[in-house]
């Protein structure tokens, strides 16, 4: 069943990415693009549910599972942002998610199952792995939207045809930050979570490089906002700070995937 599940998140992490590549070869093209048909998005949807479901139903690969819902979840955000609140080309947002997905699905193929018994993590486990992955979901779109936003500022000064087929830079600019508040809320709550998980079941210490990754994260989250709170940081900066949190939350993803965790 995890094969399946693994099988299934790489094809929709595929998805994600052509329907970037499509939208993108769409932007470049003369002619109005305005209705893409985000049809591949769909089917990586499709195929990301289902993955999810086989990989809960299965149970016994839990940093998978963690991953798989992480990348669910900011999919569901784009997809939000793409019905409610009208943002052109917002199926560029999904390339850094299909990416994320495909390491993922590459790294549960070696992943061994969970061990019997936890070490008595119990619920508060599963609520810390619930913070983190929503946590995931958040950086991934202030990622995304960072690196949108640079794309975009590149392409207005180029003067290319695609360029005022983008978001706007302010819209892409008030996404990143909303959604690094969101992630450095979530992650709080995380690292909360966490060091009580550890005080619980044992056998996970601050050493672990998924621990320190997260400590880097909100280090990095915690210097952005309060730099941009006090007007000391540009937009191309919090656009970089954005990206890098996204890397960081990538990187303690894959450290965790081929371990056990929880």
């Amino acid at each position: 069943m995890h094969a399946f599940a693994v099988v299934m998140l790489a094809a929709a992490g595929l998805a994600y990415c052509g329907a970037a590549a499509l939208r993108w070869r769409a932007l470049r093209a003369p002619g109005d693009t305005k209705r893409a048909h985000p049809w591949l998005v769909v089917a990586g949807l499709l195929l990301h549910s289902a993955g999810v479901a086989l990989s809960l139903l299965d149970n016994a690969h839990q940093p998978f599972l963690f991953g798989a819902v992480a990348a669910w979840a900011a999919v569901a955000c784009v997809v939000f942002l793409g019905r409610f609140l009208a943002v052109p080309s917002t199926w560029l947002l999904v390339l850094p998610i299909g990416g994320v997905a495909l390491l993922v699905a590459g790294a549960g193929i070696a992943a061994p199952p969970a061990g019997g018994g936890d070490g008595g993590g119990g619920w508060i486990t599963g609520l810390h792995l619930a913070f983190m992955a929503a946590h995931l979901a958040a950086t991934l779109v202030a990622g995304a939207a960072g690196a949108l936003w640079l794309v975009a500022v590149r392409q207005l000064k180029s003067a290319t045809v695609g360029a005022f087929r983008l978001p706007n830079l302010p819209l892409l600019e008030r996404l990143s930050e909303r959604a690094l508040v969101a992630a450095t809320a979530l992650l709080i709550g995380g690292l909360a979570t966490g060091g009580a998980a550890m005080r619980l079941g044992g056998g996970f210490s601050l050493a672990h490089p998924t621990v320190i990754l997260a400590l880097a994260t909100m280090a990095v989250l915690t210097v952005a906002l309060g730099l941009r709170a006090v007007q000391r940081l540009s937009r191309r900066g919090i656009a970089g700070a954005a990206i890098i949190c996204m890397v960081l939350g990538a990187l303690s993803l894959v450290s965790l995937v081929p371990g056990r965790h929880g």
